[in-house]
């Protein structure tokens, strides 16, 4: 940048702003739409990177194998001077993360005469592109008549040295004055430039295998290169990536050495049926209200449907549809069933423009005239749908019929014109009962569309009690008008109650009645609540002999939520203490000196919702009747037994997890069994703080004294 400062700017132009991870080879197209005088270029170092302009001609630059050492993460900046105008191509190849920014200048190209007799001895007339004036020269500053040296080692300008190396200054550039067992390259910076992949390492590597650090493993190691298969060691020819073995139809997987697959993506794809991506959703929120939607976990090959088989529209979305900030559309048409796979220009919509940080994806049209698509993940956006132009292969429920409006084919109600036959919305209420579905990390109440249009009924305007949280329509078995909310307090003017036993969340759907019919009623009020229980119980059992305790998981124990939520907890032994790794077959043998790792989990992915799992009360008995025989509590009210110096409590009141450990005991007498009990409840954090609050003082533990008083005949395993 300090060489473009100095220049008249009359603008510049964001053209690329890529921050993604990339596996084996990575291609993205962007535009440069005027002519500029030069394109900057901002990358990070861990990829080698190669830009293909309209006219064929290669930008390379490589990546730096040193970046793991010593932090050097520093960005490099290149310039391309009179960049050509249409379509360029980036392509990285690698596994690591690429961060690339692209900024297009114009008002460089100032005519003039000069020469460099004119200018001072550390100046030229040509030195930034052919500019009409006398330029100072890297590394010095000034009007090109005086030109002073530039202290690259102050705060103010950019150098690769990084503490604790020391820059210093020279004429026309700097030099940095390294750390113990460091060396300096101007290119990259201080390091440790010892080469670990001489020839004595490659030695047991195939011969075309190169050495690489593994970051992910902080070491280096012997890898395939691109083109080829393999752990390092061996490697051989990665025929997906020599060429199409499998035709334009089918994509190539190498999975194992001799042998790669052919797959349709026709027949092996992930449907997604989610009604906000629909181009004409402009009412998706968080809980804060504004729309937050992003498609970052996306992978692979995905086929859309909502109310019909979907495509991703060919026009320009505005921003702030499809449930994002930043919807995805396809510049481009799409392919017929007789094209294959091909590659499409995908485009952010922004507020600089329709089509900015383009990247390229791939598209199929299926024999069953529907689209597959193969996507990667965008944080911050998503990817829009719409119906394509057609009827055909769109099926509609009973009492609705396919119609093409504005070239759009949909579901639309059969005789929907307004007649309620006399009734009142009060004789109404049980044809409007609405369905409610209740889960941990959001709630949908559905209408049936065309009823609500039969009755006369604005589906458009339909809103809960904040105005903002309007209805979408959504395909099913039929056409529903669906409400999603998410179970916080205030969410959507929502309200959360707590009656110490159950957590509810009430809220009021509004149905308008249309205003061209000649009526003046008001909105149909309709109330709905969820309720969530805050005690819940969970069991394990276990199994102890003299010394050694087997252990025996139960399935999943499902908890059903005033009839219309389910959602399930269970209970699982671990081998580890990170939890990582646990017990799958139906007996496990431990000796009584082993430590035992246990999870009370709510299953199903629920990153967002409001509510955690609290562990309570968690014991164990020597039978599975919990009201007789002795107890001995590992839980109690939130906090742990302090008497047991080998119980920890690593999770409570977090997450929707809870994890606790401690060494395996037996209980004594005869009994050789123990059964694990647990009494969890649901808290809501955004209502009332759901971390325990424990004594942090730990009690004295005689080896004689007993784990709990309550429980007098239970003593510690020596």
């Amino acid at each position: 940048m300090k060489y473009l400062l100095p220049k008249p700017l009359n603008s510049s132009v964001r053209i690329l702003n890529l921050n993604i991870n990339i596996t084996e080879e990575y291609t993205a197209v962007f535009n440069v739409t005027a002519s500029l005088s030069y394109l900057l270029i901002r990358r990070n170092e861990k990829l080698a990177l190669n830009l293909t302009d309209p006219n064929g001609n290669s930008y390379t630059f490589r990546h730096n194998p040193y970046h793991h050492r010593n932090n050097l993460h520093f960005p490099r900046f290149h310039l391309v001077k009179s960049p050509a105008v249409g379509s360029w191509i980036l392509n990285a190849q690698g596994n690591a993360s690429l961060s690339v920014q692209i900024l297009g200048f114009t008002g460089l190209n100032k005519s003039g005469n000069c020469s460099d007799s004119d200018c001072h001895p550390n100046a030229t007339c040509s030195e930034f592109g052919g500019y009409g004036e006398c330029t100072c020269k890297e590394g010095f500053a000034g009007d090109g008549k005086s030109c002073n040296d530039i202290d690259e080692c102050q705060r103010y300008y950019s150098n690769n040295c990084m503490y604790p190396n020391t820059c210093v200054n020279t004429i026309g550039s700097y030099t940095c004055k390294c750390s113990a067992e460091l060396t300096y390259k101007a290119e990259f910076g201080c390091a440790d430039y010892t080469d670990e992949c001489g020839d004595s390492f490659l030695k047991d590597c195939d011969p075309v295998a190169i050495c690489t650090f593994l970051e992910n493993e902080s070491k280096y190691g012997c890898t395939c290169p691109y083109g080829y298969y393999g752990d390092g060691r061996h490697c051989e020819v990665n025929e997906c990536q020599q060429g199409s073995p499998c035709g334009s139809g089918a994509e190539c997987f190498k999975y194992s050495i001799g042998s790669y697959s052919c797959i349709d993506p026709c027949s092996n794809h992930t449907v997604l049926n989610d009604p906000w991506r629909s181009t004409s959703n402009t009412y998706a929120y968080d809980m804060y209200g504004y729309s937050f939607r992003h498609d970052i976990g996306l992978s692979g090959w995905y086929r859309f449907k909502g109310e019909y088989d979907q495509w991703i529209p060919e026009h320009c979305v505005a921003m702030d549809n499809c449930g994002s900030y930043h919807p995805i559309w396809m510049n481009g048409s799409h392919p017929t069933a007789g094209d294959g796979i091909v590659n499409r220009t995908a485009c952010f919509s922004t507020y600089e423009g329709c089509c900015y940080y383009p990247f390229n994806f791939s598209v199929k049209m299926c024999p069953e005239e529907f689209y597959v698509y193969k996507l990667q993940g965008m944080e911050g956006s998503t990817y829009c749908t719409e119906s394509n132009s057609s009827c055909l292969g769109v099926s509609c429920a009973q009492g609705e019929e396919c119609r093409i409006l504005d070239s759009v084919p949909g579901c639309y109600c059969k005789n929907s014109s307004y007649t309620t036959d006399g009734m009142q919305p009060e004789s109404l209420s049980d044809d409007l009962t609405p369905q409610v579905t209740c889960g941990l990390e959001k709630i949908e109440v559905r209408f049936g569309k065309c009823l609500l249009e039969k009755l006369g009924y604005n589906t458009s305007s339909l809103h809960l009690r904040h105005h903002s949280c309007r209805g979408i329509t959504e395909r099913r078995d039929k056409r529903y008008m669906t409400f999603i909310t998410w179970p916080a307090h205030g969410q959507c003017g929502g309200l959360i109650r707590n009656n110490e036993t159950v957590l509810t969340y009430t809220n009021t759907v509004y149905l308008t009645p249309n205003s061209d019919k000649g009526e003046n009623r008001a909105p149909y009020p309709i109330d709905f609540h969820c309720s969530y229980p805050s005690d819940m119980e969970i069991n394990l059992p276990t199994a102890v002999s003299t010394d050694k305790v087997g252990i025996f998981c139960y399935s999943s124990a499902p908890i059903t939520v005033d009839g219309t939520a389910n959602f399930s907890i269970k209970m699982d032994l671990f081998q580890d203490s990170g939890y990582t790794t646990p017990y799958n077959s139906s007996q496990v043998w431990l000796n009584s000196a082993s430590m035992l790792y246990v999870a009370v989990i709510v299953t199903g992915d629920m990153v967002t919702s409001p509510f955690v799992l609290v562990m309570n009360n968690c014991y164990a008995t020597p039978t599975p009747d919990i009201s007789s025989g002795p107890r001995y509590d590992i839980i109690t009210d939130q906090c742990p037994n302090k008497n047991n110096p080998t119980l920890s409590v690593t999770e409570n009141g977090v997450s929707l997890r809870g994890r606790f450990s401690f060494k395996v005991f037996k209980f004594p007498g005869k009994s050789n069994q123990i059964y694990l009990h647990c009494q969890v409840g649901l808290c809501n954090r955004y209502r009332i703080i759901c971390l325990p609050w424990c004594p942090s003082i730990r009690t004295s533990l005689d080896g004689n004294n007993v784990f709990n008083n309550n429980c007098k005949n239970i003593r510690p395993i020596n």
